[in-house]
């Protein structure tokens, strides 16, 4: 009786140590699993002195500075959708660096605040290029002769831009659509004497022109932190970071852009012949 006591003392013990010892493991196991997980200060850090570790869209803004135009300045795109510009209040904004206008669009408009824009804008100081909404499906001829109607090269301080963002709807439209765009690119080019850069977003550019107009430059639109990532090579001079910048003289949100790093305005810079 003594001895079957004994062991039902040493079965309850030992039926009580497994369970812990289970736990145990358990434990042991899942802070082994947590401890190879790499904590958010571990991650590797950017290669910039300590006081320019700033958040990606900016770091972007930094290296892609130079001593001439140094960090946090930026250009901005404009057209009729942001109302009448105070350009005197803009030129205040010693951040601002360069402005594009929109000129025309497709065949026949033009943009009712372009004229206005380009002539205070310049009188506030500001270097000055336009650009051209290309229509995906109207004849290149007709949309390059709204523009050349429009836009005179001697009026311009930079390249002028080609605003590629809308592709046909039936995919027998895109070569088609693919050779008006080099034809009116081909008839910019001649008529300014200079490359046009081709204005698009990333997604755009990945699915209907990679490979292709790898003889002009770009400006990409990508609103995030990330820069836009192509899967070729072309000429990358701008990033349009955001739709919903804030500055003085202008009501309500406008684009803003950078140069990217090794660009400087001398390479937008439009040279007049």
């Amino acid at each position: 009786m003594i001895r079957a006591r004994y062991w039902f003392v040493v079965l309850l013990v030992l039926s009580m140590l497994i369970p812990c010892t289970v736990l145990a493991d358990k434990k042991k196991n899942k802070k082994q699993v947590t401890y190879y997980i790499p904590k958010p200060d571990e991650l590797p850090q950017p290669s910039f002195p300590e006081h320019v570790r700033l958040p990606l869209a900016r770091i972007v803004l930094y290296t892609a500075s130079t001593k001439k135009h140094p960090s946090k300045r930026y250009g901005i795109d404009v057209s009729r959708y942001q109302g009448k510009i105070n350009w005197k209040e803009v030129r205040k904004d010693k951040r601002v660096t360069f402005v594009y206008i929109k000129a025309t669009e497709g065949t026949g408009l033009v943009d009712p605040t372009y004229k206005r824009n380009l002539t205070e804008a310049r009188r506030a100081g500001l270097p000055v290029g336009v650009y051209h909404f290309f229509s995906p499906q109207t004849p290149a001829q007709q949309q390059l002769a709204n523009f050349k109607k429009t836009v005179k090269p001697k009026t311009q301080d930079l390249i002028p831009i080609v605003d590629v963002e809308v592709a046909p709807k039936r995919r027998s439209q895109i070569v088609p659509f693919l050779k008006r765009l080099r034809t009116f690119v081909n008839g910019v080019e001649k008529y300014f004497g200079c490359k046009p850069i081709i204005y698009t977003s990333q997604s755009f550019y990945n699915k209907f022109l990679i490979g292709k107009f790898l003889d002009c430059p770009f400006m990409f639109a990508k609103y995030s932190d990330e820069v836009p990532q192509v899967t070729d090579n072309p000429k990358f001079l701008i990033w349009q970071f955001t739709a919903s910048g804030r500055i003085r003289g202008i009501s309500g949100n406008v684009d803003r852009s950078c140069l990217m790093n090794g660009y400087t305005l001398e390479d937008i810079r439009y040279k007049r012949k």
